[in-house]
């Protein structure tokens, strides 16, 4: 198998625990038989801190991240998010792609209320909500565009 750029990060694998937000535990991913992007991750990201993933492109940052938010499955291995195991998207994470996500034929008020219209809110909550935000960022007067 080939294996170019591979992160591999070396640490003791330890029981999930109230002191981490994130624990990765063991991550592997395969991208079809070819790629080895990610090797034996183990890492913690420790409540209230910041935490920063650092590395060439290529490395595997992007797909561990994907992994976290729920968005790829891993080959193996298991990641927790404040101690329950991840086995998909969820409500209590966001992921901020690299390149804009935004819905081009919607307006900024759609774009705004888009995640809570995924999670079956009532139209007038998620307008309500999403025009509280848009407020907050500076952006009122915009809604339409």
């Amino acid at each position: 198998m080939a294996s170019v750029n591979t992160m591999t990060i070396e640490s003791e694998i330890q029981a999930p625990t109230a002191d981490n937000i994130v624990e990765v535990r063991n991550i592997t991913k395969f991208y079809g038989e070819d790629i080895h992007a990610l090797d034996s991750i183990n890492l913690d990201f420790p409540t209230g801190q910041m935490t920063t993933l650092l590395g060439p492109s290529g490395c595997g940052k992007t797909t561990l991240l994907k992994i976290i938010a729920g968005l790829l499955e891993p080959t193996s291995g298991e990641i927790y998010i404040n101690g329950r195991q991840v086995s998909g998207p969820g409500p209590e994470r966001a992921f901020v792609f690299q390149d804009f996500a935004l819905l081009p034929w919607a307006s900024v008020l759609r774009n705004v209320a888009f995640g809570l219209e995924l999670t079956h809110h009532p139209k007038a909550e998620r307008e309500e909500t999403a025009r509280r935000y848009i407020e907050k960022v500076g952006l009122s007067g915009f809604e339409n565009k």
